[in-house]
């Protein structure tokens, strides 16, 4: 047990200097986090002032304004790194003060209670140790579980209300506020069982010493002498002092285990806030899983929506080319096709003026007159005598049946404008306004009924007369 003694002070030593060396080491990492704290703090607070004194114009102030954010946002980032590293710190010592503690802890089992009495009061100072490292730790996680709830917390306030989508947002960071709170909770509750752990740890140390003062026996011999007695009395005077301290102690117990009983009321309460914000967080995840079914489900059906109207865009779209399609193709053929009829047309008045004769012209709807040339004097029954014996022959005069060039422009303005779908409107006719129906001559007559006769004399000498009337025309 000795030398387990000495080991502990040396334990103790290489603690002390592992703290020292831990220190300096995060000293040296939280110095520049403290410049730049310091320096942007710094920075914010001559902007402010300058922007509180000077007279400056809008958009002076407003790039004041922005350089002001930025130094502040540089200022909450350092502060929350130092808090962190902070975090980091203690973490190390309560490390290894809970591996001193936990080592100790087995060491007592190979020890009776009265050797191990020597040893007592260093693990009770090892768990006072852990328990004070502990609550420096849980309330530097505190501080930044409140340093991040206040930044959600400013997210929220920067937020407009009026959007929908900014609402969602809204209930998103609510959220994470509650489970950063139930963190705070939590780390919390480990803070009362530190504390607890200190009050007990310290309750145990006054509870063995009033059983060791307790414990002490005074004995007492017949007095033989004055001096003797007088010695007698200033044991008494000893015991006097013991009788004090015991009455401390006592105070000091009843005062812990009345801070204990505060500890136990702050427990109950922080147990109902946790329930609360467990029911409000439950509450909250179960709206926001209804707000994203009733978002999916809206969703789908706006997506489908908005697909058939897709569709039907897409469709009309279609409809709509081919329409332009269409209407260009009919377009382009009514074009080529009034070229053509329109290049025919002046062929065939080409042709017609070239090749004059009996014929019918290329349009078929325009007749043509036969058209003869005046008889010389004398009867028309001489000429067909003249004929019948060959005696003459009728000589070939100029197409005086082609159409004067008023009259057909006037067929060709008419053939053009039924080309281009203008209807023409039906004219009644007038009895005796066409050839039919106007009266013959009687030259008109009288061939008519000499063709006849001839038909009726002689049929060979007819079908001989025509093939060379046909001939001669053709040529």
């Amino acid at each position: 047990m000795v030398a387990l003694m000495e080991l502990y002070e040396k334990e103790d030593e290489v603690y002390r200097e592992l703290v020292l060396a831990a220190t300096k080491f995060f000293q040296f990492l939280l110095t520049p986090l403290r410049n730049k704290r310091e320096h942007a703090t710094s920075r914010r607070l001559n902007i402010l002032k300058s922007l509180d004194n000077d007279n400056l114009g809008p958009q002076r102030v407003a790039t004041l304004q922005m350089e002001a954010q930025m130094w502040a946002s540089e200022a909450e980032e350092a502060v929350a790194t130092i808090q962190d590293t902070t975090v980091d710190y203690f973490k190390e010592t309560v490390k290894a003060l809970t591996e001193m503690q936990k080592q100790m802890e087995a060491d007592s089992k190979r020890f009776g209670q009265a050797a191990w009495a020597s040893a007592t009061p260093r693990l009770e100072n090892l768990k006072l140790m852990v328990a004070k490292e502990t609550l420096q730790l849980m309330r530097a996680k505190e501080l930044c579980l409140n340093h991040k709830k206040a930044a959600i917390e400013r997210k929220m306030e920067d937020l407009p209300g009026q959007d929908k989508k900014n609402i969602c947002i809204i209930d998103e960071l609510e959220i994470q506020c509650y489970e950063i709170q139930l963190e705070i909770y939590e780390i919390k509750f480990e803070i009362l069982k530190n504390e607890e752990i200190l009050l007990i740890t310290k309750l145990d140390s006054v509870k063995r010493l009033i059983k060791e003062k307790q414990d002490e026996v005074v004995y007492y011999d017949t007095c033989e002498s004055p001096e003797e007695i007088q010695g007698l009395s200033c044991h008494v005077a000893a015991q006097d002092v013991e009788i004090a301290e015991m009455r401390a102690l006592s105070l000091r117990r009843r005062q812990l285990e009345k801070k204990r009983g505060k500890i136990s009321a702050k427990r109950a309460q922080l147990r109902n806030k946790t329930d609360q914000c467990k029911a409000n967080h439950h509450l909250r995840l179960q709206q926001a899983e209804k707000s994203v079914r009733h978002l999916h489900e809206h969703h789908s059906i706006q997506m489908k929506r908005d697909k058939i109207k897709e569709e039907e865009q897409k469709k009309k779209e279609w409809v709509n080319q081919e329409r332009q399609k269409t209407l260009r193709r009919l377009r382009a053929y009514k074009e080529v096709s009034s070229t053509n009829n329109h290049l025919n047309f002046f062929l065939s008045q080409t042709d017609t003026h070239r090749n004059p004769g009996p014929r019918a012209s290329v349009d078929d709807d325009q007749p043509r007159s036969l058209m003869c040339v005046s008889p010389p004097e004398g009867s028309m029954d001489e000429v067909l005598a003249s004929l019948r014996h060959d005696r003459t022959r009728l000589q070939k005069t100029e197409n005086r049946s082609a159409l004067s060039p008023s009259r057909a422009s006037v067929n060709e303005d008419i053939l053009m404008a039924i080309r281009q779908g203008v209807k023409l409107k039906k004219v009644p006719q007038n009895p005796g306004s066409g050839p039919s129906t106007r009266p013959a001559s009687d030259l008109e007559r009288s061939i008519k009924a000499a063709l006849q006769r001839i038909k009726q004399v002689s049929a060979d000498s007819e079908e001989d007369s025509d093939e060379q009337n046909h001939d001669q025309w053709n040529h």
